[in-house]
Order: structure tokens, then C-alpha cells, then sequence
């Protein structure tokens, strides 16, 4: 995804980062359901059911972070 959003690999720090961000977010959306369900009720497009609600609604904040740094906002 870092490739695609960042055009390049993200450092060994960032990669890190976020990968810690993903263990957690998915952590608290399995505790939490409701807000991973909540969060999966956004947007227009209906979401792949393949893919269980939490792993996705931490992976689609993951995909925000990266969104959000000025590197992306900025390139």
C-alpha cells in the first residue's frame, strides 16, 4: 500500500510504525465489533465480505494514516 501511496518503500521506522498501528487497531476493533461495523457502514462502495469487519477497518485506518502524512499530502 506504501508503494502505492508513497511511490517508494517506507523505512524500516515507518514500516514499524505502522505495522505496531495495524496490531493494535485490529486489536481494538476485535474487542469493539460495533465501531469496526460502524466504520465498514462509510462510504459507497459495499465492502469485500471475504475479509473479516475488523482486519478491514484496521487496515482501511492504516490506509488513513499513510493518507495523512505530509509526505503523501505534499508529493
Amino acid at each position: 500500500m506504501s508503494e502505492i501511496l508513497l511511490a517508494h518503500d517506507p523505512p524500516a521506522s515507518m514500516a514499524a510504525a505502522l505495522e505496531t498501528s495495524l496490531q493494535k487497531l485490529q486489536s481494538h476493533y476485535e474487542k469493539d465489533p460495533k465501531a469496526a461495523h460502524a466504520l465498514m457502514q462509510m462510504g459507497e462502495k459495499k465492502r469485500d465480505v471475504s475479509i473479516p469487519e475488523p482486519e478491514l477497518a484496521a487496515w482501511t485506518m492504516v490506509a488513513s494514516e499513510i493518507l495523512n502524512l505530509d509526505e503523501t499530502i505534499n508529493k
